[in-house]
């Protein structure tokens, strides 16, 4: 009988760690990064929207990110793209070039760079990768956010719905929240 009750509680102890990790996990998910406030950018292209990507080239949230920019660009294909890919100040800048570089290159119509010391990212107010800032022709940065509905998950969401009504004419959400890791850390 008291083998059973040790067998019972094991497993009590066992499920609730289980569950314990597992809501945790979704926290974490579901937990937004930082974001800071953007300036106008000085290079917006005349008479063309342009959305701006902030990544870290090794952040595996980013994949999430890269896959819902071709989801957009695929519903928008006159959207001028451009992915900066942060290289922290003291790193090399061939430290960007990988896997995710080379998803990021084929996302039709995207033009793919280096931000070396984060020096565009500041001046957007991106600190979290996947940080998107979408720039109307005339100068006005219209949104600014993050393009997943959580960490590392592509899928529609609001940013996807605010980039494509902004683009198509209408008005969106002008934020919402970015989920990856910190644009400015060499480690992800």
């Amino acid at each position: 009988m008291a083998r059973e009750k040790g067998v019972w509680l094991l497993t009590a102890v066992w499920l609730s760690a289980i569950g314990a990790g597992l809501w945790f996990w979704e926290r974490y998910d579901t937990t937004p990064g930082a974001a800071g406030a953007p300036a106008a950018p000085k290079n917006t292209p005349p008479h063309r929207w342009l959305l701006t990507v902030f990544v870290h080239p090794h952040c595996p949230c980013s994949r999430a990110t890269l896959a819902e920019l071709t989801q957009v660009t695929g519903a928008a294909p006159d959207l001028a793209v451009q992915m900066l890919f942060v290289v922290p100040y003291g790193v090399d800048s061939g430290w960007a070039r990988g896997e995710l570089w080379d998803q990021a290159a084929r996302v039709p119509g995207a033009r793919v760079a280096l931000d070396l010391d984060g020096v565009q990212a500041r001046l957007f107010g991106a600190e979290t990768s996947g940080h998107a800032t979408l720039t109307a022709p005339n100068g006005a940065v219209v949104f600014s956010g993050g393009l997943t509905p959580s960490r590392g998950r592509a899928g529609e969401g609001l940013a996807r719905r605010a980039v494509l009504s902004w683009v198509r004419g209408g008005t969106g959400a002008s934020t919402a929240p970015v989920f990856g890791c910190e644009l400015l850390t060499p480690g992800a």
